[in-house]
């Protein structure tokens, strides 16, 4: 006697192992884009955040002032950075920004402010100020969203009055 061995798949057995495949697929692809873009809020958030003790930092260390300027509206998906040196009398230089810079994809700035603007700065001691008078100290948020309609998440960054960010 001779035994016949099976090799292989036959073709009704590889279709349904595609139909199963497929099926999961489809079920569990939307919570996988969801899922996504709930991260690029968070990643978003972090970016803005780490750009802002960025910029404290550089302040601290070169004894400069440095700057974050976010946007709503029209720009909220970019924010942009800047700084001055001292002119040897006592003032300021005039700022130089970079940017614009883009926050990842499909996310956005909203209700950004400190002491009712956009921007601010960090003095060479760490401290934040105010983007029209220096000399005052400020705090403030913003809020990052996601342009998907099926994302809520929203986070908030924080500046308080001592330059700390979280």
């Amino acid at each position: 006697m001779h035994c016949k061995r099976n090799q292989g798949f036959s073709l009704v057995e590889l279709a349904m192992v595609l139909v199963v495949a497929g099926l999961v697929l489809a079920i569990g692809a939307p919570s996988l884009i969801t899922y996504l873009n709930s991260k690029r809020v968070s990643d978003a958030a972090r970016v803005l955040s780490n750009e802002m003790r960025l910029a404290r930092q550089k302040a601290v260390t070169n004894g400069t002032r440095n700057w974050v300027y976010t946007q709503w509206g029209v720009g909220a998906n970019q924010y942009w950075t800047g700084f001055q040196t001292p002119d040897g009398s006592g003032g300021w230089n005039t700022k130089v920004w970079t940017g614009p810079i883009d926050l990842p994809a499909r996310t956005k700035q909203i209700q950004a402010n400190f002491s009712s603007y956009t921007s601010f700065g960090f003095e060479p001691n760490g401290r934040p100020i105010d983007a029209s008078v220096a000399a005052n100290r400020t705090s403030g948020l913003v809020k990052v969203i996601s342009t998907m309609p099926s994302v809520t998440d929203t986070i908030t960054v924080n500046l308080d009055l001592s330059g700390s960010v979280w």
